[in-house]
C-alpha cells in the first residue's frame, strides 16, 4: 500500500462549513478505490489469508475457505481463484464471478443481508478452535480455555461449555488479523484463532440477527 497526504484543512476553512459539509470534504479525501488494475502487486503470496474476510462462496453460500500463494479455494465445492499481479480475480477452469476482492467483499454483504439467520439455530454455520480470554480493562486477559471449540449458530456463539446467546450481547468486533471480542452482559470475552481465523464472519451474523430481531430486517450494517 502507499498513502499520501490528499488535503489540508486549515481552521480558517473548516471554520465556517456544517458538520455535514466538514464530513463530506473528509470522506472524499480518504476515499480509495481499491477494486482497479492501476499498478503490478508483485508476491508469491498474493491471495494468502483471505480467508480471513471470505466465508461465502457464490456457488456453495457459506463455506470454510482456505489460500495458499496466489489461490484461495472454497472447501465446499473446491472451486480455486487465482489472485493476479494486476489484482484482478481469476476462476481456474472456470470464469470467476468477480473481478477485484471488494466485489467478493459486497456479494458477501449482499448474501448475509438476505439471510435468514433463524435457520441455523440447531446446526451450527461454522465450526473454529481458538483460545478463549476475558478481558480485564487496563489490566490483563485471563486464559479461560485453550484451543476452545468455537461454533457459530444463527442466534448464538457456543465455545467449550459455554453459550453466549445474541440476544444477551451488546456488540461484537474484529480486532486485528485473528481476534474477536463480544461484549456478553457486563464481560468481554475475547477469541484468538490461528492465522487463517475468519472472525468477520461472527460480527457479520450478529448484526444480522440484530437486524432481524430489532425490527431492521432490511437495515445493511453488519458491523462494519
Amino acid at each position: 500500500m502507499k498513502a499520501y497526504v490528499s488535503r489540508v484543512i486549515r481552521p480558517e476553512e473548516y471554520a465556517s462549513m456544517t458538520k455535514e459539509e466538514l464530513y463530506s470534504v473528509i470522506t472524499e479525501g480518504l476515499y480509495v478505490n481499491e477494486a482497479v488494475s492501476d499498478g503490478r502487486y508483485i508476491s508469491r503470496k498474493k491471495a494468502e489469508y483471505l480467508e480471513r474476510a471470505v466465508y461465502v462462496c457464490p456457488y456453495c453460500g457459506l463455506s470454510a475457505h482456505h489460500s495458499s500463494r496466489d489461490e484461495i479455494e472454497c472447501l465446499s465445492c473446491h472451486r480455486r481463484i487465482r489472485y493476479g499481479e494486476d489484482k484482478q480475480l481469476e476462476g481456474i477452469g472456470f470464469d470467476s464471478p468477480f473481478s477485484f476482492v471488494n466485489d467478493w467483499y459486497e456479494y458477501q454483504k449482499s448474501f448475509v443481508n438476505k439471510l435468514d439467520v433463524m435457520k441455523y439455530r440447531k446446526e451450527a454455520m461454522f465450526h473454529d478452535q481458538a483460545d478463549m480470554y476475558e478481558v480485564l480493562i487496563y489490566k490483563r486477559k485471563i486464559l479461560l480455555q485453550k484451543g476452545a471449540p468455537v461454533s457459530l449458530y444463527g442466534d448464538r456463539i457456543t465455545a467449550g461449555e459455554e453459550t453466549f446467546p445474541f440476544e444477551e450481547l451488546s456488540g461484537a468486533a474484529v480486532l486485528g488479523r485473528n481476534k474477536l471480542n463480544i461484549y456478553y452482559r457486563k464481560r468481554i470475552i475475547q477469541f484468538k484463532g490461528g492465522k487463517r481465523f475468519n472472525a468477520l464472519k461472527y460480527v457479520n451474523i450478529f448484526y444480522r440477527y440484530r437486524n432481524l430481531t430489532g425490527g431492521s430486517e432490511n437495515g445493511e450494517f453488519l458491523g462494519l
